[in-house]
C-alpha cells in the first residue's frame, strides 16, 4: 500500500472516530444542554434564560456540563456591587431619616422640634443617626432638648444622590462615592455589597461540529425508565441518554447547625462542666434592677434615652417593698440627690445582664441564710452564668451591634480577692478563644469596686471583650438583705461574647456571626 493511500485510510479512520465521538457526546446530552447549546454564539446568560424558559441554576448547571464535554469554553469571574439594602428599599420610599427629620423641622413654624416629636416617627437609631448627619453638614443644633434648623440644606444630600445611583460596581467608585459608601455602610439594612458572577462563554471546535448532528438528530432520549414503561415495553425501539460519569456535579452539603449557635453550645457545656448554674432573666426589665439595684445613679448617662431602649409594655419584674426601701436609701447617702420610684419603674429592653446578676442574688437571700461557713481560706458557695441577649441603640458598625449577646458571670464566697477574678477571667477568655495575648486594664463601674476591663490581642490591635469586679457592699447588702455578710464576697463580669466568637474565628466583622450566606457559612468549621 502507498503512503499515499495509508495517509487517506488513517485520516478516514480518524474522522470516523471522532464522528463516533461526537454521536456519543449527543447521546449523552440533557434537555437542558440541547435547549441551551444552539443559542449559545448569540446570546448571552439572560437571554438564554428567556429563550430556553428554564431557570438560572438549571441554564447554569447546562453551561458547566458542556464545558465538561468540551463544547463550550467556560470562563467565570466575580465583581462586587453596592446595592440597596432591606432599609435602604424602605428609605427609598420614605426618605432616609435625616431627611425625614428635615422635613418635620422645615414644616415646624419656628423650624425646631424636641426629640419626643422627632421620635413619633424615628426610631431611637435612625434619630441619632439623622442627628450625627446633619450636625456634621452644619445644618442642625441640640439645645438640651429640642433639635433646631440652623441653615439650609442642599436639595439633596450627598447619600441620597448616592442611593439614587446604585448598583455600582464597588471597584469604580468615585471619591466622593467612596465617602458615601464608608458613611452608610455603618448603618443597619441601607446599603449591601452583592458579590456578582459573570460567565462568559464560547463554542470549541468540537461545539461548533456537534451543532449540525444536533439539528438533524432531533430525537427524544429517554432519560429515565419507569415501572409503566416496563409494563408496556414502550422503551423498545427507543433511545437512550448516556449517562457521563466522568463529568463532576453539584456538591450535596448535609445541614449542620449555624457555626455561632455552635460556639455558645460549646461554651455552656465548659461553663457546666467548671461547676456553673445557668441563670435566666426577662429581656424586658425595669430601671430599678437594671440600674438601682446596682447602685447606678438615677443623673447617670447610661440612663438617657441615647444608650437605652425604654418600652411601653410594663416589666413583670417584682419591685419588693423592702428591698426599694433599701435602695432608696443608699443611693441617697451615697449619691446626694433625691431617689425617684417613678423612674425606678420605667420598662426598658435590657441593656446588660448584671441585671441578672442582682436578681439572682436576691433570689438567693433565703437560701444563703442556711450557709453558715468558717474559714480563713477561700470557700465558693455558688457560681453562676448567664448566655442573654441585650438592647442598645449603638451605631451598627464592623464591632458593635444593636442587638448582642453577653457572657455574665458570678461567683459568690468567702474570702475570695481581686487575684481570683484575675484567674477566672484569664482561664474562660484564653479557653474560649486560644488567644495569646490578654490584658487587664483598670475601669470603673458603679456597681463593682475594684474594677478591670479585659482586652485581647487581635489582628494586631487590642480589642475590648469586657468588663468585670467585685460587686460593691452598696449592691449587694440590700439585694442580701437580713442574709448578707460583710466576709461575703461576689466576683462579677460581663463579657462580649459575639467578640469573643470573632477572635475564635478569626472575623473582622462582628456582623459575619449573623450570616445567613450559605457559602460563607460552608466555610466555618466546626470545633
Amino acid at each position: 500500500m502507498s503512503n499515499q493511500a495509508a495517509k487517506h485510510k488513517h485520516n478516514g479512520k480518524s474522522k470516523h472516530n471522532k464522528l463516533n465521538e461526537l454521536q456519543d457526546i449527543l447521546l449523552s446530552l440533557t434537555e437542558e444542554e440541547r435547549a441551551v447549546l444552539p443559542l449559545l454564539s448569540s446570546c448571552n446568560l439572560e437571554q438564554l434564560i428567556e429563550k430556553t424558559k428554564l431557570n438560572k441554576e438549571a441554564v447554569l448547571r447546562a453551561l458547566m456540563f458542556l464545558s465538561n464535554k468540551g463544547l463550550i469554553k467556560l470562563h467565570v469571574s466575580e465583581t462586587k456591587k453596592v446595592v440597596l439594602g432591606k432599609n435602604g428599599l424602605v428609605y427609598r420610599e420614605k426618605g432616609l431619616p435625616e431627611r425625614q427629620l428635615l422635613n418635620a423641622l422645615y414644616k415646624s413654624s419656628d423650624k425646631s422640634i424636641t426629640f419626643e416629636e422627632a421620635k413619633s416617627f424615628l426610631t431611637q437609631q435612625e434619630l441619632t443617626a439623622a442627628i450625627g448627619v446633619l450636625k456634621k453638614y452644619g445644618i442642625i443644633e441640640i439645645d438640651k432638648n429640642v433639635i433646631k434648623l440652623v441653615k439650609q440644606a442642599s436639595k439633596k444630600l450627598l447619600e441620597e444622590k448616592f442611593l439614587e445611583q446604585l448598583p455600582l460596581d464597588i471597584n469604580a467608585l468615585t471619591d466622593e462615592q467612596k465617602y458615601c459608601y464608608e458613611q452608610l455602610v455603618k448603618r443597619p439594612g441601607i446599603i449591601e455589597v452583592e458579590k456578582q458572577s459573570i460567565y462568559n462563554y464560547e463554542l470549541t471546535e468540537k461545539g461548533k461540529a456537534i451543532l449540525p448532528l444536533l439539528e438533524k438528530e432531533k430525537v427524544k432520549l429517554i432519560e429515565r425508565l419507569t415501572p409503566e414503561m416496563l409494563k408496556s415495553k414502550s422503551w423498545r425501539g427507543q433511545k437512550f441518554r448516556y449517562y457521563d460519569i466522568t463529568s463532576s456535579v453539584p456538591s450535596i452539603q448535609g445541614g449542620k447547625p449555624h457555626y455561632y449557635l455552635h460556639f455558645l453550645a460549646e461554651v455552656e457545656t465548659m461553663l457546666k462542666q467548671l461547676g456553673f448554674k445557668k441563670m435566666y432573666g426577662p429581656l424586658i426589665v425595669n430601671e430599678f434592677w437594671n440600674f438601682d439595684a446596682l447602685f447606678q445613679p438615677q443623673f447617670h448617662s447610661a440612663r438617657e434615652w441615647s444608650d437605652t431602649y425604654s418600652v411601653n409594655v410594663a416589666s413583670k419584674l417584682e419591685m419588693p417593698k423592702q428591698l426599694v426601701k433599701a435602695v432608696k436609701q443608699t443611693h441617697e447617702q451615697s449619691w446626694k440627690y433625691t431617689w425617684s420610684e417613678e423612674k425606678a419603674k420605667q420598662a426598658i429592653l435590657r441593656p446588660q445582664t448584671t441585671v441578672v446578676s442582682a436578681y439572682t442574688l436576691y433570689k438567693l437571700r433565703e437560701k444563703l441564710k442556711t450557709i453558715k461557713v468558717k474559714s480563713s481560706d477561700p470557700v465558693v458557695i455558688a457560681k453562676y452564668y448567664a448566655l442573654a441577649r441585650c438592647f442598645r441603640p449603638d451605631v451598627v458598625d464592623s464591632t458593635h451591634l444593636s442587638e448582642f449577646n453577653q457572657l455574665e458571670g458570678i461567683i459568690i464566697g468567702i474570702n475570695l480577692n481581686f487575684n481570683h477574678l484575675l484567674g477566672v477571667l484569664k482561664q474562660l477568655t484564653l479557653s474560649i478563644t486560644k488567644a495569646k495575648h490578654i490584658r487587664f486594664l483598670p475601669d470603673y463601674y458603679p456597681f463593682t469596686e475594684p474594677s478591670v476591663e479585659i482586652d485581647v490581642k487581635f489582628q494586631q490591635n487590642w480589642l475590648e471583650i469586657g468588663g468585670a469586679g467585685i460587686f460593691r457592699e452598696e449592691v449587694v447588702k440590700p439585694l442580701l438583705g437580713s442574709s448578707y455578710d460583710e466576709n461575703i464576697t461576689v466576683l462579677a463580669w460581663g463579657l462580649g461574647i459575639d467578640r469573643l466568637a470573632m477572635i475564635k474565628y478569626g472575623l473582622n466583622d462582628i456582623r459575619l456571626l449573623f450570616s445567613n450566606q450559605l457559602e460563607f457559612l460552608r466555610k466555618q468549621t466546626l470545633k
